[in-house]
């Protein structure tokens, strides 16, 4: 009886230092060290163009979607406003991080944030 009380003990325990370890090691943190691989760090920025605005996706400090144009839609219109053109790169951040790749925008998700020619 107390061998078996005995090996319930440790086993827990174990249990909870693993539990504990889970939780702890990078839990919620964006900064994307080396112990925390598998997280991504994206930030997002827009820029003025020529004939309006688009924007720029940054995993860390890297450019990885650069975009003066909307997306999905025909031909090459740029945002009209920068509001725009960061409500569409915080959705296109959104899918990245649910790894959502590619990161398409449809003509509905702009219809629905209010993004037209």
């Amino acid at each position: 009886m107390i061998r078996k009380f005995r090996n319930v003990l440790i086993a827990g325990l174990l249990a909870f230092a693993f539990i504990t370890f889970i939780f702890t090691s990078c839990n919620g943190k964006k900064d994307k060290s080396a112990e925390c691989e598998g997280f991504q760090h994206f930030s997002v920025k827009s820029f003025k163009n020529g004939t309006g605005w688009g924007y720029r996706i940054y995993q860390d400090t890297t450019t990885i979607i650069e975009q003066p144009y909307i997306p999905g839609m025909a031909g090459n219109i740029s945002f009209s406003t920068e509001e725009h053109a960061l409500k569409t790169a915080r959705l296109v951040e959104q899918k990245l991080e649910n790894g959502i790749f590619p990161p398409t925008v449809t003509m509905q998700e702009l219809d629905s944030m209010g993004i037209k020619q």
